[in-house]
């Protein structure tokens, strides 16, 4: 028989441990789902928002630089009709800083667009990384918590159990025999005096012609 034995000194103190092994994966799962949350939130107000954004802003902006290059032509257009070259330096210099906010415009959907690819492989590399933690939470600790859960039902089905009648199991057994309950009577010393043994040795037969007559 092997020495080792489980030694529960409280069943209670079972229910608690299975109680903050339940809270743990609770605070487990929702740290899990936050940090993807947030990153599926960046990435989503990047797709939608901010690309969004500088896509139009591209498209006002070249409408810009288009009216921008107008008026530098209507200007030049002025001059060559006049036979002179009129001042064109306010024109030019709108053309320029047209030119700049498109590229600027421009740079920030590419930068977007970067920080999307980037973020994505992020939520990858994330959700790899946790995956031995997600796994623990959502299946190893759930195991263990109904293994606690049977095991304090088991033992409160024990502890419920009647105590046997120490009394009757220690009482001293009766005078009769087996044989004497199984027939139903009972034989006193004194009568066993008065029984006649028999002799179960049969008598030899005689036989006519033997040698004795």
């Amino acid at each position: 028989m092997s020495s080792e034995h489980a030694d529960v000194r409280s069943i209670e103190g079972i229910d608690r441990f299975r109680a903050t092994l339940a809270g743990f994966v609770d605070a487990g799962r929702a740290a899990l789902l936050e940090g993807e949350s947030d990153l599926d939130r960046m990435i989503l107000w990047l797709d939608r928002d901010r690309l969004t954004h500088w896509k139009s802003q591209i498209r006002r902006r070249q409408e810009m630089v288009t009216r921008a290059k107008s008026e530098v032509y209507r200007k030049q257009t002025q001059s060559s009709a006049k036979g002179g070259r009129a001042g064109d330096a306010d024109e030019r210099r709108n053309l320029r800083r047209a030119e700049e906010r498109l590229e600027q415009a421009r740079s920030r959907m590419a930068a977007t667009k970067s920080w999307i690819r980037q973020l994505e492989r992020e939520r990858t590399l994330f959700k790899a990384s946790v995956s031995p933690f997600a796994n623990t939470v959502d299946h190893d600790l759930p195991h263990a918590i109904g293994l606690l859960r049977r095991m304090s039902e088991n033992l409160e089905a024990y502890v419920s159990m009647p105590s046997p009648d120490l009394a009757r199991l220690l009482a001293p057994p009766t005078d009769e025999g087996p044989s004497n309950r199984r027939s139903g009577t009972s034989v006193t010393p004194e009568k066993v005096d008065d029984v006649e043994p028999t002799d179960s040795k049969p008598e030899p037969e005689e036989k006519d012609g033997g040698p004795w007559e």
